[in-house]
């Protein structure tokens, strides 16, 4: 059962890295006004709206969220020429920055982070490879080949676990994120209501800003993990 610490799951404090509403995503179905009271029902700490490519002015919702004891922050999901990259420390769209390398510029004279999003979605699986630039799916058995791609040498962390994501893909992710020694997070991607929360980020302490988080993430301290709805969670980890 949720303490009543605001968030707190037995030792953690819990975080969905990811998810967009219809106000912000065209293929969203889910209102800010059904995030804020789906939010406080099922006890989460945080609540990070990452609508696609564009950043909300949170005061527009500061209010609602206020009175819903759930902490809201404003990150952004940006599409690149590598994939989708979760971006905090942006406040809006700046041109240019669909090229990897160029977002990695404009997010570090920010003081930013960069999170490589569900970045095997769809890319162990053969019946694909046409969507993957040398036509050819990515072996589920050679993670240290995968972790050479240039995604991974420019992002700050990975989402291991996502919540549209094959477990395969989930657990490779992680078997990557593993090899490199980089940040590990987890976000619902949810576009509906009732999936916000079924994974979170988990950490050791509540935040109650973006500036926080990042911090968090840059000093490698999050972890992901799943259970929220079920009204547990727990940590996301290879098999035995």
């Amino acid at each position: 059962m949720a303490d009543s610490g605001g968030g707190g799951i037995g030792r953690y404090f819990t975080i969905d890295l990811h998810l967009h509403t219809n106000r912000g995503s065209a293929d969203s179905n889910l209102s800010p006004a059904d995030l804020i009271v789906r939010s406080r029902a099922i006890g989460i700490g945080a609540v990070c709206i990452t609508e696609h490519d564009n950043a909300w002015n949170l005061r527009e919702i500061e209010a609602p969220a206020a009175e819903s004891g759930v902490v809201f922050l404003r990150g952004m999901e940006v599409t690149t020429e590598m994939g989708h990259i979760g971006v905090f420390g942006l406040s809006e769209y700046v041109g240019g920055i669909y090229k990897l390398r160029e977002l990695r510029k404009v997010v570090d004279k920010l003081g930013g982070v960069m999170i490589a999003n569900h970045p095997f979605r769809y890319k162990l699986d053969p019946r694909f490879s046409f969507i993957n630039p040398d036509h050819q799916a990515i072996d589920p058995s050679r993670p240290e080949t995968a972790a050479k791609l240039e995604i991974f040498e420019v992002c700050d962390a990975v989402e291991t676990l996502n919540g549209a994501c094959s477990e395969e893909e989930n657990l490779f992710a992680l078997r990557v994120a593993r090899h490199l020694g980089l940040a590990e997070v987890a976000g619902s991607d949810s576009h509906s209501k009732n999936s916000v929360g079924c994974v979170t980020t988990l950490l050791d302490e509540p935040i109650a800003s973006e500036r926080d988080l990042i911090d968090l993430i840059k000093a490698r301290r999050t972890r992901a993990g799943r259970g929220l709805l079920a009204g547990g969670v727990t940590p996301f980890e290879l098999p035995a």
